[in-house]
């Protein structure tokens, strides 16, 4: 990948931020100016995914900087850089990743399994999101057991823990549907979801 699509993606990037947290913010107005229950309710549900955006799109420009830095490293590397932690540092943003994804496609399916309004399971699912930014400044955060952190996130979304134990054979809940569409009008027409891969956290 060349400099110049590298400066271009950060600009697009950039500019997708401004949108998003304008968005975000012109709808954290209307609910401000809310008075009617149901009003406040769909703007809070439209504010969460707004700020999702925002948080989403920034993560995406904080990794194409990271990836632009150790790309100008491993090609034109300074004195004395210090391979061994960089490698280090790669390694743990990989586990991170790996972690992160694989509690989000397991909580995924206990809300799909469990949970039976769409709307609601969208929210249950930012709620987690938010949930992990905190959770991966925790020292053990990609070495604790898997499965005691999805039993923790299912108390922290009110979860039950009855399918823990079962959540890699549980179907994933459609990953192209239209925020507005329901169930039926994403699962229409669509094969069934393939097993899930075997994990080894």
């Amino acid at each position: 990948m060349t400099a110049t699509t590298d400066d271009r993606g950060a600009e697009m990037l950039a500019e997708l931020a401004e949108m998003d947290l304008s968005a975000a913010r012109h709808v954290h107005a209307q609910l401000l100016a809310a008075t009617e229950a149901r009003e406040v309710a769909d703007l809070s549900r439209s504010y969460q995914r707004a700020s999702r955006c925002v948080r989403q799109t920034l993560a995406l420009k904080a990794k194409l900087a990271q990836d632009a830095v150790v790309h100008r490293i491993r090609t034109t590397p300074s004195p004395g850089t210090d391979w061994a932690a960089m490698q280090r540092d790669l390694i743990h943003c990989d586990e991170l990743g790996e972690r992160i994804s694989v509690l989000q496609d397991a909580v995924g399916r206990l809300l799909y399994t469990e949970v039976s309004d769409a709307g609601t399971r969208r929210d249950l699912t930012e709620r987690l999101d938010i949930e992990l930014d905190d959770w991966i400044e925790e020292p053990d955060f990609t070495t604790a057991d898997v499965d005691a952190q999805i039993r923790r996130a299912c108390r922290s979304l009110g979860l039950t823990e009855d399918h823990v134990a079962e959540w890699r054979t549980l179907p994933r809940p459609p990953t192209d549907a239209d925020p507005d569409l329901g169930d039926d009008d994403v699962n229409a027409g669509q094969p069934a979801a393939a097993p899930p891969a075997a994990d080894t956290g």
